[in-house]
């Protein structure tokens, strides 16, 4: 008989798949469905301390002496403060307490809610870390609560091991489930791991005979070593690479993300995901890995779920994982899978576009110089840039990180002075450029530096979305998109010694677009600003234009563009404009 609240069973049902049988029990409310779940399985060898205080010391010398965790549960009020300074003794002697504190379900303090504490913050020498189970009521609720209780138990039991903290929110004291659900152990592997021929024969097996994917997102540049380690490792399993132009990866098996999944809408799955690197400009590349299992490569040791379905967790170096699984003599030799993409995607067609971040994208992509570098503004530049190829010799970069539009131009300036001899290229929106315009009174820029400025006189990835535009439209610009600021960026360029460029044409553009991107660096003694003037309907149309020449007959674009914007916008805002709509 175990406890009905769903947040409970995860904890249950996790602590038996990491053979975690030792619990200490202090009576108490809160923790009832702890208590009358693990006194009835028989996995659990359970003891009772009635002072929460000794219970912790209790669970310390039991860890100490038999060499395992040891859960320690306590109800709400002040019980889990006398866990305190036995979880220090834990913290400092690396011993394994995982403390299961129960409580209702939050309140504010403020309405004087009984047996309320707050445990949100507690000392950082009482535990290695702490998570907060909420009640489950939605498939992303119960996601979150799974990785995080997988966090806590494998930061309890890896790397020396040490207190963790599970706050759990007690929902009920029903206990009508006769069976604990199967919920997914996510597996923990250290370098140590990966030196083991029976763990990489293991990971072997399961990585053959499957469609395998290497997703990288945004990444340092890599070294000549570590590229051929990723390219081994992919012949070895027949692995498409996917990845967007700022993964840095100019190796074997490339496939652009954006151009499968937004573009082509490619509908043929991997079975395994290697995961590595950091974020993805793409929104649409979660479409192309629904349903598989994650790998998750983390090199700062922290765990990352980035499109769900988890399963291992990877405390290594990137380099050291695909060379010690790629196999000098691989039996792989047809590609199959990887031929199956290629041919599904085929040859990106671009029909004739207007002046557009998306023309402007077709254009540099082909003329950018080799060896160059290429900073991008987040979102339309960085999303546009992505559906063509660059020369496999240049570096791109977005401040993805934060993804904020806040200083692009600063960060292109700031990676120029890392070689004087080596040209730079930003293409970067009018906010996001306007926002950071101070940087062009950087005394320190030199002739290296070119940036390409969109202007369509906003923030026009407000007037891209359909979600948003086909209910406001122009009503949007007067503060959504902040329409109308700012103007044009002539006077203060040439006032920061600029060679200034403008188009507002097809044919102006063209006629400048060559001098711009020419390899040499001496054609202008002094950085350049290229301001190109676009329209919300011409990049409207540019947008549609490609998508509608490459997407597959029948592709329903409307709906596939409200579901982009879904995971863009949030639900509430979407509430409203519906509402607006039946006005």
């Amino acid at each position: 008989m175990y406890t009905d609240d769903r947040n409970a069973q995860i904890v249950l049902s996790l602590l038996k798949q990491y053979c975690i049988k030792k619990i200490v029990i202090s009576p108490g409310t809160t923790n009832v469905p702890i208590t009358i779940s693990v006194q009835t399985d028989p996995f659990f060898e359970v003891y009772s301390v009635v002072d929460e205080r000794s219970a912790a010391y209790f669970a310390t010398g039991l860890a100490f002496e038999s060499g395992e965790p040891v859960v320690i549960s306590c109800t709400g009020a002040t019980a889990s403060r006398n866990y305190l300074s036995a979880l220090t003794e834990a913290y400092y002697r690396n011993l394994p307490i995982i403390a299961l504190t129960s409580q209702h379900s939050p309140n504010d303090p403020g309405n004087f809610s009984p047996q309320y504490t707050n445990r949100t913050i507690s000392q950082a020498d009482v535990k290695r870390i702490s998570v907060d189970l909420p009640f489950v009521h939605s498939k992303d609720k119960e996601e979150a609560c799974i990785l995080a209780v997988n966090k806590a138990l494998t930061m309890a039991t890896t790397k020396g091991g040490g207190p963790v903290h599970i706050n759990l929110h007690m929902t009920s004291l029903h206990f009508a489930t006769s069976k604990l659900p199967d919920i997914l152990r996510i597996y923990f592997y250290q370098t140590e791991d990966l030196f083991s021929e029976d763990i990489v024969e293991e990971l072997s097996v399961q990585l053959s005979s499957k469609k395998v994917a290497v997703l990288i997102g945004s990444h340092r540049k890599f070294t000549p070593k570590e590229t051929e380690a990723i390219a081994k490792f992919a012949n070895t399993y027949d692995t498409v690479v996917y990845c967007d132009h700022t993964s840095n990866y100019h190796g074997q098996y490339k496939v652009l993300t954006s151009v499968a999944s937004n573009l082509k809408q490619v509908n043929i799955k991997p079975d395994i995901v290697i995961d590595i690197g950091g974020i993805t400009g793409d929104y649409s590349a979660p479409d192309l890995f629904s349903g598989a299992d994650f790998w998750r490569i983390s090199e700062d040791g922290v765990y990352h779920q980035r499109c769900g379905n988890l399963r291992k967790q990877f405390d290594c170096s990137e380099n050291t994982f695909f060379t010690v699984l790629a196999k000098e003599n691989p039996k792989v030799s047809s590609h199959s899978f990887y031929n199956m993409i290629i041919e599904n995607i085929g040859d990106v067609t671009v029909p004739d576009l207007p002046l557009s971040n998306t023309f402007i994208s077709q254009q540099i992509a082909e003329k950018l110089p080799n060896g160059c570098s290429l900073h991008l503004g987040i979102l339309n530049s960085l999303r546009n840039m992505d559906f063509f190829q660059l020369d496999e010799t240049i570096d791109c970069s977005c401040n993805v990180g934060g993804f904020g539009i806040d200083g692009a131009v600063s960060t292109l300036i700031g990676q120029s002075m890392a070689n004087r001899g080596r040209l730079y290229f930003g293409q970067i929106g009018d906010l996001a450029f306007f926002y950071d315009m101070n940087a062009l009174g950087i005394r320190h820029i030199g002739n290296n530096v070119r940036i390409l400025l969109v202007n369509n006189g906003r923030g026009v990835e407000f007037r891209l979305n359909p979600t948003l535009n086909t209910p406001l439209g122009e009503q949007l610009d007067q503060f959504v998109t902040a329409g109308g600021h700012f103007g044009s960026a002539k006077a203060w360029a040439q006032s920061m010694g600029f060679e200034y460029l403008t188009a507002s044409s097809k044919n102006d553009f063209l006629l400048y677009i060559d001098t711009f991107c020419t390899p040499d660096l001496d054609a202008y003694d002094k950085p350049v600003l290229f301001e190109v003037y676009t329209t919300v309907e011409d990049e409207q149309e540019g947008l549609r234009l490609i998508r509608e020449a490459n997407r597959p007959i029948g592709s329903v674009l409307q709906n596939k563009a409200k579901d982009m914007a879904k995971k863009v916008i949030p639900r509430k805002m979407i509430n409203k404009i519906n509402k607006l709509k039946t006005k």
